[in-house]
């Protein structure tokens, strides 16, 4: 009978004794390799740290934006020049988007345009007044942010954003529309108009009348879209009234459906008419002496041309492209004419 491994001497059979050397030894190139490669990382390691030293990153202020990202317009005045608190608060953010915008912080810049943003809207829901520069001030202090991170996305669809809000403002700011109509007893209801507080007026049916259908002559109320052809003009003859009245319709209703190809070349044309209420898509359409009242409009960053054309009290939703920003631009400078291929 034969030993156990337990028998031996070693306390392990004697096949095992050789099994130590089992894994050949690396070849020699591979082990200068591996010392060059240790080598350039520990000198990559060591650059990079007294770089670290040398030239330490830029240390940016926290951004401290509040839990609901709501900014009250303040009244009363601010400074010598008896600028009002709301539009120096709007200074002040815009200054503020630049300075994080060249400091290469596109975050904090992108909050200061919000904020900027956010005062000018509540200035609008409360009625503010702006002065006479206003606009250009802050269209020109929103093109200064944007330079400072011109092929940033993000940054772009901010800036356009707050110049939707300077055109609403525009729009909602009746001494610098000029086309509210004369009779107050005829001007639409402040509580009713797109964006207020207010429930707006729904459709309560077809025995209705529109609330100045009797009070303006001329009006054609309505009640449905009306889709319209290739090489249609729509005016006063042809619509069969000056205005046209679709404050029963809904509000997200289109008032005027052109070809769903939406392009200038389609030859559509809207001239001489006052369109109040529901919605609005702009494209495609050549609109001339045409005035917009209480509507919620939109630009999808098609073709358009506008000739003379007013908006009181209406809303706004564009592209946050180039396009769209050119649009709205156009809007809260005041200009009635614009054209876009």
């Amino acid at each position: 009978m034969g030993r156990s491994l337990w028998d031996t001497a070693s306390g392990r059979d004697r096949r095992w004794s050789k099994r130590g050397g089992g894994y050949p030894a690396a070849p020699g190139y591979a082990r200068v390799v591996i010392m060059l490669l240790a080598v350039v990382l520990v000198g990559t390691l060591a650059w990079q740290g007294i770089q670290a030293l040398l030239h330490p990153a830029p240390k940016y202020p926290p951004v401290n934006a509040p839990g609901n990202a709501n900014y009250v317009a303040r009244a009363g005045t601010s400074g010598s020049g008896a600028t009002p608190a709301w539009q120096a608060d709007v200074a002040g953010a815009m200054q503020a988007a630049t300075a994080q915008g060249t400091a290469g912080n596109v975050t904090a810049a992108e909050v200061e345009v919000d904020r900027a943003a956010s005062i000018v809207m509540s200035a609008r829901m409360q009625g503010q007044k702006p002065t006479a520069d206003f606009y250009v001030r802050n269209i020109a202090a929103l093109d200064s942010a944007l330079k400072t991170q011109p092929d940033n996305a993000r940054m772009l669809e901010h800036v356009t954003l707050a110049r939707m809000e300077l055109a609403d403002l525009r729009s909602a700011d009746d001494s610098s529309a000029g086309n509210a109509p004369a009779n107050p007893d005829d001007a639409p209801d402040l509580t009713s108009y797109p964006g207020a507080s207010a429930t707006p007026i729904s459709n309560v049916g077809p025995d209705a009348e529109a609330r100045h259908a009797k009070s303006i002559p001329g009006h054609v109320v309505m009640s449905a879209p009306r889709a319209i052809s290739a090489e249609a003009e729509i005016t006063p003859g042809t619509a069969g009234g000056n205005y046209l009245d679709a404050t029963l319709m809904p509000e997200t209703s289109e008032v005027l459906l052109p070809p769903a190809t939406r392009k200038l070349s389609d030859g559509v044309r809207v001239e001489g008419l006052t369109i109040e209420g529901a919605s609005q898509t702009l494209d495609g359409v050549r609109w001339r002496n045409v005035t917009f009242v209480g509507m919620r409009l939109r630009y999808e960053g098609g073709e358009i041309s506008m000739e003379n054309v007013k908006f009181v009290r209406c809303r706004f939703g564009f592209t946050t492209d180039e396009r769209g920003a050119k649009l709205a631009d156009a809007i809260a400078l005041g200009k009635t004419s614009i054209e876009i291929q």
